[in-house]
């Protein structure tokens, strides 16, 4: 009788609000939740005991991660239905989301008591698993990248080009422009650890090595370590971490410079579909073979991330600024302050295949004249960079990235441009 009489509501009301219900079914099909979501409200206030319309309100509320009011709308529809599958999978899911994994497992257990279809019955398991793998107190992963590439300016040369040195007037000939090839590998290792409050404190850890080997000139091999680990806490829509990162370098095989840095980042969900991050480093800089480069720098960053349409285009923004201080007198390209900027449109097809188009501007300026020159050195950078990938499966990707890079200068050897290709396979785990 209880599911006559829900069925009995069900036909009244949209009899009643059909042009409003069949408006916000096309909202919800369209993945227009906002619209939805706004929609059912008034629909589900006018027919509350109407379980269909409670459901999609709870639906549409969950994909704005207006979890409250999911949490509302899914406890209504079980009042009506207390075996309604679909709201426990979604309350699930909602539990999942916001870390609460014991009564996520709970729902899952409630939905796998049912007499289900199979394929219902093996996403429930699958979401089961997954949530028992999120449960763990550590977690591992990272990824493995394989690749090559080509530089038109390996040595970012300006060409046979004439040009006069201030101080002695005289006409100098820069250096002719070299291409060069390479091959590069990069392993990235993650770590976890979880201290079991959920939504509370994390230890990131992470491994990176990355090697690159040139055809021609061995003085451009480089090889880079980086240990970092990140104190992190997480609640909602916040993240926030203070990262610290040992970094070494090699240059030709031999010893060029180590970092230490430190810092803080955070993170903030604006709503579902953007988000902002920012945070500061301190870095320290020691060079092996020339103390007179060793510097501290102090970065200030931001980004801000937005997806738009229902196959979504990805927009990221994102800005910086650096001063960088001497730690010994003598030189003058080392104290600087500078600031970068740019901006990457991405998007990826059902198909795999995923494009996009970037663009990076930078400028830097120097706080000490060059003897040479008579001046303050001043640099800007145009880069522009376009990538297509193919996503084999779900942790192989190949990938391909063209860019082109103009440096500007006041002081004419360091006036150059560049063209850089590169493929790349990548393997996570």
């Amino acid at each position: 009788m209880k599911l006559s009489y829900i069925s009995i509501i069900l036909l009244l009301s949209i009899n009643l609000f059909g042009d409003t219900y069949k408006e916000a079914q096309q909202s919800y099909n369209a993945k227009n939740f906002q619209k939805s979501y706004t929609l059912f409200e008034e629909l589900s206030e006018k027919s509350p005991e109407n379980a269909e319309y409670n459901f999609l309100l709870g639906r549409s509320a969950l994909e704005l991660k207006k979890y409250d009011e999911a949490l509302t709308a899914f406890d209504r529809v079980l009042m009506l239905n207390p075996s309604h599958t679909r709201t426990h999978m979604e309350l699930a899911r909602l539990y999942f989301e916001t870390q609460q994994f014991e009564l996520a497992q709970s729902e899952l257990d409630t939905v796998l008591k049912e007499n289900l279809p199979d394929n219902v019955r093996d996403v429930a398991i699958a979401f089961k698993s997954r949530i028992n793998e999120q449960m763990k107190r550590h977690t591992f992963g990272g990824a493995f990248i394989i690749g090559a590439g080509y530089d038109s300016n390996a040595n970012n040369d300006i060409g046979r080009k004439e040009f006069i040195i201030p101080s002695f007037n005289i006409p100098i000939m820069g250096n002719e422009e070299v291409s060069d090839s390479n091959v590069f590998a990069t392993l990235v290792l993650n770590h976890s650890y979880d201290f079991g409050d959920r939504k509370g404190w994390t230890l990131d850890n992470s491994f990176v090595t990355y090697s690159k080997i040139s055809k021609e000139y061995s003085n451009n091999n480089l090889a880079l370590f980086s240990l970092s680990m990140a104190p992190t806490w997480s609640e909602d829509s916040y993240r926030l971490s203070f990262p610290i990162t040992y970094d070494r370098i090699f240059l030709d095989e031999k010893g060029y410079l180590y970092n230490l840095s430190s810092g803080i980042r955070g993170t903030y969900m604006l709503d579902a579909t953007s988000a902002i991050d920012g945070g500061y480093i301190y870095k320290r800089g020691y060079y092996d073979n020339d103390e007179s480069q060793d510097s501290t720098s102090n970065t200030f960053a931001a980004s801000y991330k937005k997806a738009f349409g229902t196959n979504p285009i990805m927009l990221s923004l994102n800005s910086s600024h650096t001063s960088t201080s001497a730690i010994n007198s003598g030189r003058t390209d080392i104290e600087s302050s500078g600031y970068s900027y740019g901006a990457e449109i991405a998007k990826k097809f059902t198909n795999g295949i995923r494009t996009s188009v970037g663009y990076t501007g930078s400028s830097i300026d120097y706080e000490m004249v060059d003897a040479l020159f008579g001046t303050k050195r001043s640099d800007t950078r145009d880069e522009y960079e376009l990538g297509l990938g193919y996503g084999i499966s779900n942790n192989i990707m190949l990938n391909t990235a063209f860019s082109y890079a103009k440096n500007h200068s006041n002081h004419d050897p360091f006036n150059y441009d560049k063209v850089t290709v590169l493929a790349n396979a990548i393997l996570s785990f």
